[in-house]
């Protein structure tokens, strides 16, 4: 909260009182009637910040003293860290090495940062402008659906969704791909090509032909499910989680399918997806997109695969049914 000073002779404002709990004590640090103070000659803006420790000795995230393989904070992390959390970092604030992932800090360690003193720092016309250029960067990046290049964008889940590899093994993978005669170019970095191959593999992998329905009875329904559905006692009927989703895309020159594409609902370009998984999050099967417009509900697109039985899928969840008709 700002308090404007009514004094037309005065050049500060005044902020309400901020404490910054530290981890050295169990006492508040508290900084009384702190001021922003604008000069307007030199064009030069003093900020009261939270900001974290800028010890050369020591870690600047866990406050460790630091050892042989410490490493300044990249511009990078700080403006990510100053809009994200409200922590300002200084430049050339050192951490241990172990807290980066791909020469950037893990989500687990920007979690974990906590602010150290109270800090007056001062800001230029030229600094406050490239404040407000980096926040539209940010802001711009942030629109993304999701981004493999930045480590902290996916967590641990979606990255065994996408490329049935936990974040660190991952991470692993790349690391040793990257040694090899593999290039980056300008369309893609090294990362978002070993993603797109895995989630290619992972599609490969996908249908009613690659699992049985004896695996998604045995292995893939939860006892909680088995007893809520069939009673606990059915071990011959597949309980199977049908939902449709979608998938953004650009918007399309052609005006026929970008109408047929326009989905009212998003207020966006995008295809839509049937997706059968099991009750224990395994995907069966990603049945074929599907235009978004009013006429594909999830209702209608059900229908559709019912009456053409994609992929054999009546056959697949009632062959049990199918046979002892015979």
């Amino acid at each position: 909260m700002v308090v404007i000073n009514d004094d037309a002779h005065s050049d500060s404002y005044e902020f309400m009182d901020v404490q910054v709990k530290t981890d050295d004590s169990s006492c508040l640090t508290t900084v009384e009637n702190p001021t922003l103070i604008t000069t307007t000659n030199h064009q030069v803006v003093k900020l009261q910040l939270n900001a974290t420790s800028s010890f050369h000795t020591k870690c600047c995230v866990c406050r460790e003293n630091l050892r042989d393989h410490a490493v300044k904070i990249s511009s990078r992390d700080r403006d990510f860290i100053f809009f994200s959390r409200n922590i300002w970092i200084p430049e050339g604030a050192r951490c241990c090495s172990g807290h980066l992932i791909n020469n950037l800090l893990s989500k687990e360690v920007v979690d974990q940062i906590k602010p150290f003193s109270i800090r007056y720092q001062e800001l230029s016309s030229s600094d406050v402008q490239l404040l407000l250029s980096k926040a539209q960067t940010l802001f711009k990046n942030g629109k993304k659906i999701f981004s493999l290049d930045d480590p902290r964008d996916l967590n641990d889940d979606e990255y065994c969704l996408l490329t049935s590899l936990s974040r660190d093994s991952f991470n692993d993978f790349v690391q040793i791909i990257s040694s090899s005669a593999i290039r980056p170019s300008c369309n893609r970095s090294i990362r978002t090509a070993i993603g797109i191959y895995l989630c290619k593999l992972r599609l490969d992998n996908l249908g009613f032909g690659h699992v049985t329905r004896e695996d998604v009875i045995g292995g893939g329904t939860t006892a909680i499910t088995q007893e809520l559905m069939c009673g606990g006692n059915s071990t011959d009927i597949p309980i199977i989680i049908i939902d449709g989703t979608h998938l953004y895309i650009q918007k399309s020159r052609n005006n026929e399918f970008q109408r047929k594409t326009f989905n009212l609902y998003k207020k966006g370009s995008l295809l839509k997806s049937m997706m059968i998984v099991t009750t224990t999050d395994y995907i069966v099967a990603c049945i074929e997109p599907f235009m978004s417009d009013f006429n594909n509900n999830d209702a209608a697109i059900m229908k559709d695969i019912s009456l053409r039985n994609t992929d054999h899928v009546l056959s697949w969840l009632f062959s049990l049914f199918l046979h002892n008709l015979k």
